[in-house]
């Protein structure tokens, strides 16, 4: 059987493309690796419901809690800041698993034949159509939309990206602890069972990294990333800054009594689209797969999600790469993901990350205290930080 489109990848992203593919009368078939989809995703996580409406129906879609507070923790040397802000726009805790199959079902719906349990080897051009192989046999289709999340290895055998590289991937590790809804609402001092809490952390002791911890309904998840190569650099495995992050921030006393249920990890791109490309004679990019993640506000569905509908509307119009890349550099959420980069690279790449850091908590110390001499030994980064200031304002002009 031939298909109008194929999809790699049941992701929300694949399933953005195969909804779009599919709404517009295309015959499409999804591919997904794992049993079903979201089996094999690491990610906590918070989602934009805003974001995930642009595409996908949203009247009842599965979530954990509803996030009513998302507290700010940064930790150097010199202190710990925490701050505890209160969203305005709709914010939801997800289990992957659940929120993946109603992204993927509603593609179903549409039309879109869903085939799990199947990994994508490589992709052949046979005259006007490709055939995919898989490590089940080879189909045939028009159009092919890879949506195979960061370890994009088709993506990376066709050359349509470059290889992982230690110099632009972070680690990250995740737990989930089941404690029981009861025991979560008592810990987080949490009013009802889908009032919920989101944290994000940057840190600068082992080393520097961003933390996160998401509460779930009967559990929690803690996760950390780490530059892969600074893991590399200072000879530490990711469980171990794991471990520190939970130590420091009085994570064993929250899932003290609580079972860990999961452990994973995953690489994240730190860099991706426009610098890869997205497009590659009727094959299309997505999601992870081109490393539309934003790490400043640790955003990578919202993105995911979009890239792929515009992935599957231009599969159904037969898009020119030209026009496929131009139309995702429309999208402010991918078009800011492009634009810092670069400050990106400043802040992991050359250490500034901790330097801030330390910065920032050294400020609110000095002030507390009533002395702030100390922030003169600072002046010499003045220059830099208006250089950053500048590139986050490029970002989000």
């Amino acid at each position: 059987m031939k298909f109008d489109v194929i999809v790699v990848g049941a992701g929300p992203s694949g399933s953005a493309a195969s909804l779009t593919a599919a709404k517009a009368g295309m015959k499409v078939l999804t591919l997904e690796r794992g049993p079903e989809p979201g089996s094999k995703n690491v990610s906590g996580a918070m989602v934009r419901l805003s974001e995930v409406a642009k595409v996908f129906d949203v009247n009842g879609v599965p979530f954990e809690r509803e996030v009513k507070r998302v507290r700010l923790l940064l930790s150097s040397e010199k202190g710990d800041i925490r701050i505890d802000t209160y969203p305005k726009t709709k914010l939801l805790n997800v289990s992957r698993l659940k929120f993946d199959k109603y992204l993927s079902q509603q593609a179903e719906n549409a039309g879109t034949l869903l085939i799990t349990k199947t990994t994508a080897l490589g992709i052949k051009k046979e005259g006007e159509y490709y055939r995919v192989i898989t490590d089940r046999g080879e189909i045939e289709g028009d159009k092919v939309v890879l949506a195979e999340g960061a370890n994009a290895l088709v993506s990376m055998n066709i050359g349509i990206r470059p290889e992982f590289s230690p110099t632009n991937t972070v680690q990250a590790v995740k737990e989930v602890y089941t404690l029981g809804k009861d025991e979560v609402n008592k810990r987080f001092q949490l009013q009802g069972d889908t009032e919920g809490e989101s944290w994000r952390v940057i840190a600068s002791d082992p080393v520097p990294y961003a933390g996160f911890l998401y509460v779930y309904k009967d559990s929690v998840s803690i996760g950390v990333g780490v530059p892969m190569q600074t893991l590399i650099d200072k000879k530490m495995r990711p469980y171990e800054v794991l471990d520190s992050f939970e130590k420091k921030f009085g994570i064993n006393e929250l899932v003290k009594g609580g079972s860990l249920r999961e452990y994973s990890a995953k690489i994240i791109p730190e860099q991706g689209f426009p610098e890869w490309k997205s497009c590659m004679d009727g094959i299309y990019s997505s999601g992870d797969a081109i490393g539309l993640i934003n790490p400043l506000v640790f955003n990578g569905i919202g993105p995911a999600i979009i890239s792929g509908s515009l992935a599957g509307k231009a599969s159904v119009e037969n898009w020119d790469c030209r026009k496929f890349a131009l139309e995702l550099m429309n999208v402010k959420e991918i078009r800011e993901i492009s634009k810092l980069r670069p400050l990106v690279k400043e802040l992991l790449g050359k250490g500034y990350l901790s330097v801030y850091d330390e910065f920032l908590t050294n400020i609110a110390e000095s002030w507390a205290s009533g002395d702030l001499s100390e922030l003169t030994q600072y002046k010499e980064i003045i220059p830099t930080l208006l250089k950053h200031v500048l590139l986050l304002w490029g970002g989000i002009a």
